[in-house]
Protein backbone atom coordinates (compact mmCIF):
# COMPACT_ATOMS: atom_id res chain seq x y z
CA UNK A 1 0.00 0.00 0.00
CA UNK A 2 1.12 3.11 -0.69
CA UNK A 3 1.33 5.90 1.63
CA UNK A 4 2.62 9.20 0.64
CA UNK A 5 4.07 11.25 3.54
CA UNK A 6 3.08 14.40 4.88
CA UNK A 7 7.24 15.31 5.83
CA UNK A 8 8.26 18.31 4.11
CA UNK A 9 11.87 18.57 2.98
CA UNK A 10 13.08 21.45 4.71
CA UNK A 11 16.50 20.79 5.39
CA UNK A 12 18.27 21.56 2.15
CA UNK A 13 18.63 25.17 2.08
CA UNK A 14 19.62 25.34 -1.42
CA UNK A 15 19.14 23.66 -4.19
CA UNK A 16 20.73 22.57 -7.34
CA UNK A 17 18.43 25.63 -9.44
CA UNK A 18 18.15 28.20 -6.66
CA UNK A 19 21.91 28.13 -6.12
CA UNK A 20 23.39 27.11 -9.06
CA UNK A 21 21.24 28.51 -11.94
CA UNK A 22 19.02 31.53 -10.52
CA UNK A 23 19.22 34.92 -10.67
CA UNK A 24 18.70 35.27 -6.71
CA UNK A 25 21.60 32.92 -6.11
CA UNK A 26 24.45 33.97 -4.04
CA UNK A 27 24.70 31.35 -1.65
CA UNK A 28 27.51 28.48 -1.48
CA UNK A 29 26.32 25.06 -2.43
CA UNK A 30 25.04 22.67 0.54
CA UNK A 31 24.58 19.42 -0.63
CA UNK A 32 27.54 17.23 -3.23
CA UNK A 33 26.00 17.38 -6.82
CA UNK A 34 27.18 14.74 -9.43
CA UNK A 35 28.41 15.81 -12.79
CA UNK A 36 24.89 14.70 -14.41
CA UNK A 37 22.99 16.59 -12.48
CA UNK A 38 25.04 20.01 -13.44
CA UNK A 39 24.32 19.32 -16.89
CA UNK A 40 20.80 18.29 -16.88
CA UNK A 41 20.63 21.60 -15.34
CA UNK A 42 21.82 23.47 -18.29
CA UNK A 43 20.64 25.07 -21.04
CA UNK A 44 24.26 25.30 -22.93
CA UNK A 45 27.55 24.44 -22.13
CA UNK A 46 30.86 26.00 -23.80
CA UNK A 47 33.95 25.49 -23.96
CA UNK A 48 36.82 28.30 -24.11
CA UNK A 49 39.72 30.30 -22.99
CA UNK A 50 40.89 33.01 -21.39
CA UNK A 51 41.42 35.48 -23.68
CA UNK A 52 42.25 38.66 -21.25
CA UNK A 53 42.48 39.54 -18.10
CA UNK A 54 42.82 42.78 -16.28
CA UNK A 55 44.22 42.41 -12.50
CA UNK A 56 43.65 46.17 -12.21
CA UNK A 57 40.12 46.52 -12.82
CA UNK A 58 39.31 42.83 -11.88
CA UNK A 59 37.82 41.89 -15.12
CA UNK A 60 38.79 39.30 -18.16
CA UNK A 61 37.10 38.25 -21.65
CA UNK A 62 36.49 34.45 -22.33
CA UNK A 63 36.98 33.37 -26.18
CA UNK A 64 33.88 30.60 -26.84
CA UNK A 65 35.47 27.86 -29.19
CA UNK A 66 32.84 25.52 -28.85
CA UNK A 67 28.93 25.18 -28.10
CA UNK A 68 28.78 21.35 -26.33
CA UNK A 69 25.48 22.05 -25.07
CA UNK A 70 22.60 23.89 -26.74
CA UNK A 71 23.53 27.01 -28.89
CA UNK A 72 24.70 30.28 -27.16
CA UNK A 73 25.75 32.43 -30.49
CA UNK A 74 28.10 33.47 -28.44
CA UNK A 75 31.79 34.49 -29.85
CA UNK A 76 32.81 35.78 -26.32
CA UNK A 77 32.32 36.49 -22.66
CA UNK A 78 32.90 39.55 -21.12
CA UNK A 79 33.50 39.23 -16.77
CA UNK A 80 33.36 41.46 -14.35
CA UNK A 81 35.19 40.16 -10.80
CA UNK A 82 34.65 43.70 -8.96
CA UNK A 83 30.67 42.39 -8.26
CA UNK A 84 32.03 39.41 -6.11
CA UNK A 85 31.65 38.79 -2.76
CA UNK A 86 35.08 40.21 -0.77
CA UNK A 87 35.01 36.85 1.92
CA UNK A 88 35.66 33.34 2.70
CA UNK A 89 38.74 32.79 0.18
CA UNK A 90 35.84 33.56 -2.67
CA UNK A 91 37.32 37.37 -3.45
CA UNK A 92 37.84 38.74 -7.33
CA UNK A 93 41.56 38.80 -6.78
CA UNK A 94 41.63 35.53 -5.76
CA UNK A 95 39.75 34.74 -8.77
CA UNK A 96 42.30 37.11 -11.21
CA UNK A 97 45.26 35.62 -9.54
CA UNK A 98 44.20 31.93 -10.82
CA UNK A 99 43.00 33.17 -14.27
CA UNK A 100 45.64 33.43 -17.29
CA UNK A 101 45.18 34.29 -20.29
CA UNK A 102 45.25 30.53 -22.68
CA UNK A 103 43.50 29.30 -19.95
CA UNK A 104 41.36 26.04 -20.76
CA UNK A 105 37.68 27.08 -19.32
CA UNK A 106 33.93 25.61 -19.28
CA UNK A 107 30.60 27.55 -18.43
CA UNK A 108 27.75 25.67 -17.69
CA UNK A 109 24.40 27.82 -17.63
CA UNK A 110 20.58 28.14 -17.85
CA UNK A 111 19.41 30.93 -19.77
CA UNK A 112 15.66 32.06 -18.90
CA UNK A 113 14.94 35.58 -18.65
CA UNK A 114 18.94 36.29 -17.61
CA UNK A 115 21.48 34.24 -17.66
CA UNK A 116 22.77 32.20 -14.45
CA UNK A 117 26.02 29.85 -14.96
CA UNK A 118 28.86 27.85 -13.21
CA UNK A 119 31.71 28.33 -14.08
CA UNK A 120 35.20 26.04 -13.98
CA UNK A 121 38.52 26.45 -14.27
CA UNK A 122 41.81 24.38 -13.03
CA UNK A 123 40.78 23.10 -9.51
CA UNK A 124 37.92 25.85 -9.05
CA UNK A 125 34.60 26.31 -9.66
CA UNK A 126 32.71 29.90 -9.63
CA UNK A 127 29.35 31.47 -9.67
CA UNK A 128 28.50 34.10 -12.56
CA UNK A 129 24.80 35.69 -13.58
CA UNK A 130 24.03 38.03 -16.60
CA UNK A 131 20.42 39.91 -17.22
CA UNK A 132 19.31 40.33 -20.81
CA UNK A 133 19.72 43.94 -21.61
CA UNK A 134 19.87 45.95 -24.56
CA UNK A 135 23.05 44.40 -25.20
CA UNK A 136 22.04 40.75 -24.34
CA UNK A 137 24.45 38.05 -23.21
CA UNK A 138 26.84 39.90 -24.80
CA UNK A 139 27.17 42.31 -21.93
CA UNK A 140 29.27 42.26 -18.78
CA UNK A 141 28.73 39.39 -17.04
CA UNK A 142 28.76 39.52 -13.01
CA UNK A 143 30.88 37.70 -10.66
CA UNK A 144 29.16 36.40 -6.93
CA UNK A 145 31.85 34.09 -5.91
CA UNK A 146 34.10 30.75 -5.87
CA UNK A 147 32.29 28.04 -4.31
CA UNK A 148 34.69 25.78 -2.83
CA UNK A 149 32.45 22.98 -2.10
CA UNK A 150 31.78 22.51 -5.60
CA UNK A 151 34.93 20.39 -5.66
CA UNK A 152 32.79 17.41 -4.33
CA UNK A 153 31.41 17.37 -7.88
CA UNK A 154 34.73 17.38 -9.43
CA UNK A 155 38.65 18.94 -9.17
CA UNK A 156 41.15 18.05 -11.68
CA UNK A 157 42.37 19.76 -15.07
CA UNK A 158 39.44 21.55 -17.04
CA UNK A 159 40.48 19.73 -20.32
CA UNK A 160 40.19 16.19 -18.27
CA UNK A 161 36.99 17.42 -17.49
CA UNK A 162 36.11 18.79 -20.95
CA UNK A 163 36.44 14.95 -22.27
CA UNK A 164 34.09 13.78 -19.04
CA UNK A 165 31.85 16.09 -19.99
CA UNK A 166 31.50 15.34 -23.59
CA UNK A 167 31.78 11.91 -22.76
CA UNK A 168 28.64 12.05 -20.48
CA UNK A 169 26.51 14.24 -23.11
CA UNK A 170 27.05 11.31 -25.74
CA UNK A 171 25.51 9.03 -23.23
CA UNK A 172 28.39 7.19 -21.62
CA UNK A 173 27.92 6.33 -18.30
CA UNK A 174 30.96 6.30 -14.87
CA UNK A 175 33.35 7.68 -17.26
CA UNK A 176 34.59 10.05 -14.05
CA UNK A 177 34.87 6.63 -12.16
CA UNK A 178 38.13 5.57 -10.37
CA UNK A 179 40.12 2.96 -11.53
CA UNK A 180 38.26 -0.62 -10.65
CA UNK A 181 35.47 0.96 -8.87
CA UNK A 182 32.36 -1.01 -8.31
CA UNK A 183 29.95 0.93 -11.02
CA UNK A 184 26.62 0.86 -9.89
CA UNK A 185 23.52 1.58 -11.87
CA UNK A 186 20.76 3.26 -10.38
CA UNK A 187 16.83 2.68 -11.30
CA UNK A 188 14.77 5.73 -9.85
CA UNK A 189 12.80 8.98 -9.88
CA UNK A 190 9.49 7.89 -11.51
CA UNK A 191 7.11 7.38 -8.44
CA UNK A 192 9.11 9.10 -5.65
CA UNK A 193 10.22 12.53 -4.64
CA UNK A 194 13.14 14.56 -5.80
CA UNK A 195 15.38 16.05 -3.73
CA UNK A 196 13.87 19.79 -3.89
CA UNK A 197 11.17 21.18 -4.68
CA UNK A 198 11.34 22.11 -8.06
CA UNK A 199 10.38 20.28 -10.95
CA UNK A 200 11.87 17.57 -12.68
CA UNK A 201 11.95 20.12 -15.76
CA UNK A 202 15.65 21.36 -14.92
CA UNK A 203 17.05 18.37 -13.76
CA UNK A 204 17.36 14.43 -13.50
CA UNK A 205 15.17 14.54 -9.90
CA UNK A 206 17.77 12.88 -8.42
CA UNK A 207 16.05 11.17 -4.95
CA UNK A 208 16.36 10.90 -1.28
CA UNK A 209 17.37 7.03 -2.27
CA UNK A 210 19.64 7.91 -4.52
CA UNK A 211 22.06 10.51 -2.31
CA UNK A 212 21.39 8.18 0.36
CA UNK A 213 23.49 5.41 -1.94
CA UNK A 214 25.90 7.89 -3.16
CA UNK A 215 26.36 8.45 0.81
CA UNK A 216 28.42 4.80 0.48
CA UNK A 217 31.83 6.01 -1.40
CA UNK A 218 33.70 2.67 -0.64
CA UNK A 219 33.86 -0.92 0.63
CA UNK A 220 36.71 -1.86 1.80
CA UNK A 221 39.71 -0.84 -0.78
CA UNK A 222 37.12 -0.61 -3.61
CA UNK A 223 35.35 3.03 -4.81
CA UNK A 224 31.26 2.86 -5.31
CA UNK A 225 30.63 5.01 -8.41
CA UNK A 226 26.97 5.10 -9.16
CA UNK A 227 24.97 6.66 -12.27
CA UNK A 228 21.15 7.18 -12.17
CA UNK A 229 18.48 6.43 -15.07
CA UNK A 230 14.90 6.98 -15.22
CA UNK A 231 14.76 5.16 -18.11
CA UNK A 232 12.75 1.25 -17.06
CA UNK A 233 15.14 0.04 -20.58
CA UNK A 234 18.57 0.14 -18.38
CA UNK A 235 20.81 1.92 -20.62
CA UNK A 236 24.44 0.09 -20.46
CA UNK A 237 23.24 -2.34 -17.93
CA UNK A 238 25.99 -4.61 -19.24
CA UNK A 239 28.78 -2.41 -17.67
CA UNK A 240 27.48 -2.21 -14.51
CA UNK A 241 28.43 -4.45 -11.46
CA UNK A 242 25.28 -3.98 -9.54
CA UNK A 243 22.02 -2.88 -10.43
CA UNK A 244 20.16 -0.59 -7.05
CA UNK A 245 15.75 -0.93 -8.78
CA UNK A 246 14.45 1.80 -6.63
CA UNK A 247 11.05 2.06 -4.37
CA UNK A 248 8.29 1.83 -6.59
CA UNK A 249 10.09 1.40 -9.60
CA UNK A 250 8.85 -2.01 -10.27
CA UNK A 251 5.51 -1.82 -8.90
CA UNK A 252 3.47 1.35 -8.45
CA UNK A 253 0.06 1.57 -7.50
CA UNK A 254 0.05 -1.93 -8.20
CA UNK A 255 0.75 -1.37 -11.86
CA UNK A 256 3.55 -3.44 -13.18
CA UNK A 257 6.48 -1.56 -14.79
CA UNK A 258 9.08 -3.98 -16.52
CA UNK A 259 8.71 -5.47 -20.11
CA UNK A 260 9.62 -8.57 -20.91
CA UNK A 261 12.47 -7.56 -22.64
CA UNK A 262 14.00 -5.88 -19.93
CA UNK A 263 13.00 -8.77 -17.52
CA UNK A 264 15.12 -11.12 -19.62
CA UNK A 265 18.15 -8.22 -19.65
CA UNK A 266 17.71 -8.73 -15.98
CA UNK A 267 17.65 -12.01 -15.15
CA UNK A 268 20.67 -12.23 -17.99
CA UNK A 269 22.69 -9.71 -15.84
CA UNK A 270 22.67 -11.88 -13.00
CA UNK A 271 23.02 -15.10 -14.61
CA UNK A 272 26.45 -13.18 -15.84
CA UNK A 273 27.74 -12.28 -12.51
CA UNK A 274 25.78 -9.67 -11.55
CA UNK A 275 23.71 -8.29 -8.41
CA UNK A 276 20.50 -6.86 -8.46
CA UNK A 277 18.99 -5.07 -5.41
CA UNK A 278 15.60 -4.34 -5.24
CA UNK A 279 14.03 -1.77 -3.14
CA UNK A 280 10.33 -2.06 -2.34
CA UNK A 281 7.41 -1.95 -4.64
CA UNK A 282 3.64 -1.19 -4.61
CA UNK A 283 1.16 -3.95 -4.86
CA UNK A 284 -2.63 -3.95 -4.63
CA UNK A 285 -5.08 -6.65 -3.27
CA UNK A 286 -5.98 -6.73 -6.82
CA UNK A 287 -2.83 -7.25 -8.28
CA UNK A 288 0.22 -8.25 -6.66
CA UNK A 289 4.10 -7.11 -7.80
CA UNK A 290 4.77 -9.49 -10.53
CA UNK A 291 8.50 -11.26 -10.24
CA UNK A 292 9.16 -11.52 -14.22
CA UNK A 293 12.72 -10.17 -13.48
CA UNK A 294 13.48 -13.11 -10.90
CA UNK A 295 14.63 -16.07 -11.81
CA UNK A 296 12.41 -19.18 -10.55
CA UNK A 297 10.52 -19.74 -7.93
CA UNK A 298 7.45 -18.32 -6.65
CA UNK A 299 7.93 -15.37 -4.78
CA UNK A 300 5.18 -12.97 -5.17
CA UNK A 301 4.84 -9.42 -3.81
CA UNK A 302 1.89 -9.13 -1.74
CA UNK A 303 -0.18 -5.61 -0.64
CA UNK A 304 0.79 -5.49 3.00
CA UNK A 305 0.67 -3.04 6.15
CA UNK A 306 3.39 -0.86 6.97
CA UNK A 307 5.27 -1.88 9.59
CA UNK A 308 8.74 -0.73 11.45
CA UNK A 309 9.31 -4.33 13.29
CA UNK A 310 11.49 -7.24 11.70
CA UNK A 311 13.19 -10.28 12.79
CA UNK A 312 16.46 -11.17 11.91
CA UNK A 313 17.07 -14.99 11.32
CA UNK A 314 20.62 -16.32 11.85
CA UNK A 315 21.81 -16.01 8.10
CA UNK A 316 20.95 -12.53 8.18
CA UNK A 317 23.00 -11.50 11.73
CA UNK A 318 25.93 -10.33 9.41
CA UNK A 319 24.28 -7.85 7.18
CA UNK A 320 22.13 -6.25 9.92
CA UNK A 321 25.33 -5.73 12.15
CA UNK A 322 27.76 -4.33 9.26
CA UNK A 323 28.98 -2.20 9.00
CA UNK A 324 25.82 -0.63 11.32
CA UNK A 325 23.41 -2.47 13.76
CA UNK A 326 20.37 -2.21 12.45
CA UNK A 327 17.51 -2.97 15.27
CA UNK A 328 13.72 -3.73 14.84
CA UNK A 329 11.74 -0.50 15.05
CA UNK A 330 14.93 1.31 12.99
CA UNK A 331 13.54 0.63 9.40
CA UNK A 332 10.44 1.40 7.58
CA UNK A 333 9.09 -1.56 5.38
CA UNK A 334 5.79 -1.61 3.36
CA UNK A 335 4.23 -4.02 1.03
CA UNK A 336 6.55 -7.02 1.09
CA UNK A 337 7.10 -10.58 -0.73
CA UNK A 338 5.68 -13.99 0.24
CA UNK A 339 6.39 -17.62 -1.28
CA UNK A 340 9.96 -17.42 -1.03
CA UNK A 341 12.06 -20.94 -1.91
CA UNK A 342 13.83 -23.12 0.58
CA UNK A 343 17.07 -22.19 -1.06
CA UNK A 344 16.78 -18.62 -0.45
CA UNK A 345 18.51 -16.62 2.04
CA UNK A 346 16.09 -15.13 4.39
CA UNK A 347 17.85 -11.92 6.60
CA UNK A 348 14.65 -10.64 7.69
CA UNK A 349 11.17 -11.12 7.66
CA UNK A 350 8.27 -9.80 9.71
CA UNK A 351 7.21 -11.21 13.12
CA UNK A 352 5.27 -13.11 12.15
CA UNK A 353 7.05 -14.84 9.98
CA UNK A 354 5.12 -14.95 7.24
CA UNK A 355 6.47 -11.58 5.11
CA UNK A 356 10.15 -11.46 3.51
CA UNK A 357 11.61 -7.91 4.71
CA UNK A 358 15.69 -8.86 3.09
CA UNK A 359 16.23 -11.69 1.38
CA UNK A 360 18.66 -12.93 -1.32
CA UNK A 361 18.22 -15.84 -4.50
CA UNK A 362 21.44 -16.71 -6.39
CA UNK A 363 21.24 -16.95 -9.63
CA UNK A 364 24.16 -18.20 -12.05
CA UNK A 365 26.85 -16.18 -11.18
CA UNK A 366 25.38 -13.81 -9.29
CA UNK A 367 22.49 -12.56 -6.65
CA UNK A 368 19.35 -11.19 -6.22
CA UNK A 369 19.04 -9.35 -2.95
CA UNK A 370 14.89 -8.34 -2.39
CA UNK A 371 13.82 -5.72 0.34
CA UNK A 372 10.64 -4.49 1.39
CA UNK A 373 12.31 -0.43 2.29
CA UNK A 374 9.99 2.25 2.19
CA UNK A 375 12.27 4.78 0.62
CA UNK A 376 9.05 7.21 -0.01
CA UNK A 377 10.16 10.47 1.53
CA UNK A 378 13.40 12.22 2.65
CA UNK A 379 12.69 11.32 6.49
CA UNK A 380 11.92 7.17 5.63
CA UNK A 381 14.78 6.86 3.46
CA UNK A 382 17.13 8.94 6.13
CA UNK A 383 15.77 6.37 8.69
CA UNK A 384 16.31 3.59 6.21
CA UNK A 385 20.20 4.95 5.16
CA UNK A 386 21.80 2.76 7.37
CA UNK A 387 20.33 -0.07 6.42
CA UNK A 388 20.82 0.83 2.67
CA UNK A 389 24.74 1.36 3.85
CA UNK A 390 24.76 -2.33 5.28
CA UNK A 391 23.37 -3.84 2.11
CA UNK A 392 25.69 -2.50 -0.32
CA UNK A 393 28.34 -3.37 1.76
CA UNK A 394 26.79 -7.07 1.69
CA UNK A 395 26.36 -6.78 -2.10
CA UNK A 396 29.88 -5.72 -2.67
CA UNK A 397 31.10 -8.31 -0.40
CA UNK A 398 29.50 -11.14 -3.11
CA UNK A 399 30.62 -9.63 -6.40
CA UNK A 400 32.92 -12.18 -7.63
Amino acid sequence: MRFMSNFIAVCLVFCLISVLFTPTASAFIEREYTIREVLDACTNIVFGKVESVDKGRLRGVITVEKDVKGKSELKEIKMNFATGHYKRGTSPQKLVKLLKPGMPIIVFYREHYGIDSMCFIDDTWFQMRAYRGRYGAGGWWTFTHIDPMMSRTFEGKTKAFQKIVRDMLAGKMWVAAPKNAVKVLVLTGNSTYPTWGQTPVYTNAATYEYQALRSVKEVGKRAIAYELTKEHALPQLKNADMLWIGYEEISSYGRYLLSSKVEKKVKTFVKNGGIVVVAGQDSSAEKPCATGWLQGGKLIGVESSPTQDFVVTEAGQSLFNTPNRIVSGKIFADDAWMGWDRDDAIFATTNDNKELIVGARKYGKGLYIITSLRNDSQYTTSVNKPLIENIVHYAVSQLK
